[in-house]
């Protein structure tokens, strides 16, 4: 369970603000477009990073437009359609992917049994829609010219795109898997026809890194079936993304963001998030990650000067404002791990009352609060918290944990 986890999340991190690809000076009867694309691309990308999604839309609709028979229009215009939807559901953030009560469900399951969840159901049509024009789009591509590394490249991002929906928004694990498993194949075989497209190693490293992460028994045995990987090996192929400035860079810089925070090595990550603030200071998520990395290195002062600015920016209107639900929870998250339960619990509730509180985070933030309150000897309150995290839609394993308060008073140690 805890490498399923581990696989799921980097395969998420990997793709999340994936929406830029190779564009090289190459001949037109490749799957490479022009540099009018290119520039489309890169504006649409920025807008991403700065989480103004209906401006990264239209840029990557005017590719759709202007270059129809092309994937890359319908592929970014579906990434951006998914990550605007993850945005309203507060699921930006990495450390939601590091808490096991997200996988909850998996364990037991296969394939045919595994139900995820239920997907809004405009935005999953829309998202599939548009996903399945880009593959065919690309299949007709790799089917016209199997040696053209573009098409493979473009094939390979979609899978590996399909894989980061389905574990995220429909939680449906096996499917991720196997996507994601499809999206390494056929960037292996891009690097195999052009060793030196670097935008391919962003899944290539990552899965080096995750198959070099297991542990001895399953790495031989995922060896006998010609599975092998190399942590180190993984982690350099990242940089090296980044050190030939390909056109993902950034998004390998997110992925290292992570991978160094697995590693226990927070430190390593905050050049990376320091960059990301300045260049992008419309995008709070890099400020969350970085309180996040505070909290790792149990600089505790920092992290709380972070959500306090954080905070500060919410009520000045700043974009901030639209997501101080999220940033009072992650707040509340760090003072119960620092031992601050009175403190946790003012936020977890603050969270909970916000007017624009996502029902999913409210419903995780009302649990979260009943726990402290029976850390806190407040049984009766704690009580009626649970009561009300029943009453409310299931989130996860919320209704699970809820009944097990009720049952017998939650303590740090059953945490």
């Amino acid at each position: 369970m805890q490498y399923f986890s581990s696989f799921i999340r980097a395969i998420f991190i990997s793709a999340i603000f994936t929406v830029t690809a190779s564009f090289g000076q190459t001949p037109p009867t490749t799957a490479a477009l022009p540099t009018e694309a290119l520039k489309l691309s890169m504006e649409g990308a920025e807008a991403n990073y700065n989480l103004d999604y209906e401006t990264a839309r239209a840029k990557f609709e005017e590719i759709r437009k202007k270059f129809p028979q092309h994937p890359a229009g319908d592929l970014y215009v579906a990434n951006i359609v998914w990550l605007e939807h993850l945005y309203k559901l507060r699921r930006l953030q990495t450390g939601l992917y590091q808490n096991e009560s997200f996988y909850a469900g998996f364990e037991g399951s296969d394939e045919k049994s595994e139900k995820g969840d239920t997907v809004e159901a405009n935005v999953d049509r829309t998202f599939r829609a548009l996903m399945t024009s880009a593959k065919t789009k690309a299949l007709t591509m790799v089917n016209a010219n199997p040696n053209d590394p573009h098409a493979k490249y473009y094939l390979g991002s979609i899978y590996s795109i399909l894989a980061a929906y389905e574990a995220s928004t429909a939680r449906k694990f096996f499917s991720a898997l196997r996507n994601g498993s499809k999206g390494v194949d056929a960037h292996q075989k891009v690097l195999k026809l052009k060793p030196d497209y670097f935008e391919a190693y962003l899944s290539v490293g990552l899965y080096e890194y995750i198959v070099g992460n297991l542990p001895f028994p399953i790495k031989t045995l995922a060896a006998m079936g010609g599975i092998r990987g190399n942590r180190e090996r993984g982690i350099q192929q990242l940089k090296s993304i980044i050190e030939n400035r390909a056109a993902n860079a950034d998004d390998a810089r997110v992925l290292l963001i992570g991978v160094y925070q697995n590693e226990h090595k927070p430190a390593d990550a905050l050049p990376y998030l320091k960059e990301f603030t300045a260049r992008y200071p419309r995008n709070y998520l890099f400020k969350l990650e970085q309180a996040n990395v505070f909290v790792q290195l149990n600089k505790y002062d920092e992290a709380a000067k972070t959500y306090e600015a954080l905070i500060a920016e919410a009520n000045e209107k700043a974009p901030a404002a639209k997501v101080i639900d999220l940033i009072r929870f992650q707040y509340a998250e760090m003072l119960a791990k620092n031992s601050q339960i009175e403190k946790s619990l003012e936020q977890y509730l603050a969270a909970a009352r916000e007017p624009t509180a996502e029902p999913g985070l409210k419903t995780i933030a009302m649990l979260r609060a009943g726990q402290n309150l029976d850390v806190l000897n407040r049984r009766a309150e704690a009580v009626a918290q649970y009561k009300l995290v029943l009453a409310r839609p299931k989130v996860f394993d919320s209704h699970d944990q809820a009944n097990k308060g009720l049952k017998q008073a939650f303590t740090v140690a059953a945490k």
